[in-house]
């Protein structure tokens, strides 16, 4: 019975036992600062501390970890020190990480930062990661402009690439693991502001141009000036979103906002055209009929439409 209990409480240390040749190298992050969240070019730079615990003194995890995805700008401040029989490291990093940013709810995104970092020089079959999880997090004082933090997250993982870069020794069959840590930091845009600073020029063209509605048809140039000044207005405001923003395929919300905005413009200079020719043809009754109900169902249909297309971005 003693021998069942002894192998019972061994059993985890057995079941995480490394292969043979493999080496566990304890790694952890701490994020002192996020600078220049870059939407415009996809990237985001990142200051941060990084730390790998091992025992052997064949391995150089500082000198020989990348960034997967990114560029490290510098490396400085590296320690070293024994901590027992385990060898300790650490630097202080600032890194350019790319990224591609889900814009499809635009002014109301919020991202994942990710942090992966990698050994270049070991595979999976010499070296795996293991996070350190009590010591790992961001500083109290990490800000972002236009953003706040909502969580953390880290794990290890394999990350499998589809090839063996040429290297007969590895296996054949057409891929490499390496042993990756992963850290992210998930952000929001806070509130409404942001929304309202991208939005404010596109209402006041749409409101603009729905002043027509109250312009006598006799006074044509006046009425039709309405609707093509909102035009134009509302376009310089979509070269103005469209100028902060990467190149992508996806349709985002200040997409939708823009084409609805546009349509709308557009349907009340319909609309005038529409009361210019009853005028003309003296159907003043219809004509003042047609403005009257357009005054009120454009404001409230394009409100509603408006609130359906934030609730079902």
């Amino acid at each position: 019975m003693k021998a069942w209990v002894l192998l019972a409480s061994l059993w985890p240390a057995l079941a995480l036992a490394a292969p043979e040749g493999q080496r566990t190298v304890v790694v952890g992050t701490h994020v002192n600062q996020v600078y220049g969240i870059d939407i415009k070019n996809n990237q985001f730079t990142v200051d941060f501390y990084v730390w790998f615990r091992w025992e052997g003194d064949d391995f150089k995890p500082i000198e020989s970890f990348e960034v997967a995805g990114g560029r490290i700008i510098s490396k400085t401040g590296i320690e070293r020190k024994k901590l027992g029989a385990l060898d300790y490291t650490s630097a202080r990093v600032v890194a350019t990480i790319n990224t591609f940013w889900d814009l499809r709810r635009f002014p109301l995104d919020s991202h994942t930062l990710e942090i992966e970092l990698e050994d270049a020089e070991h595979d999976e079959r010499t070296l795996v990661y293991q996070r350190d999880g009590d010591n790992i997090g961001i500083s109290p004082d990490l800000q972002l402009p236009g953003f706040v933090v909502r969580s953390t997250n880290s794990e290890a993982r394999t990350h499998v690439y589809h090839t063996n870069y040429g290297d007969t020794s590895m296996p054949s069959n057409n891929e490499s693991r390496y042993s990756r840590y992963h850290f992210t930091i998930d952000i929001e845009r806070p509130g409404f502001g942001r929304f309202w600073k991208v939005f404010f020029g596109l209402f006041i063209s749409v409101l603009v141009s729905w002043c027509a509605f109250w312009v006598r048809p006799k006074e044509s140039s006046p009425r039709v000036s309405l609707g093509v000044g909102a035009t134009f207005a509302a376009s310089a405001v979509t070269v103005t979103i469209n100028n902060s923003l990467p190149d992508t395929n996806a349709v985002t919300l200040a997409d939708k906002f823009i084409m609805l905005t546009l349509g709308f413009i557009v349907a009340s200079v319909v609309v005038t055209i529409l009361a210019l020719t009853l005028h003309a043809q003296n159907q003043e009754a219809l004509q003042q009929h047609v403005d009257r109900v357009c005054r009120w169902l454009f404001p409230v249909t394009y409100g509603v439409l408006l609130w359906l297309t934030v609730s079902t971005a």
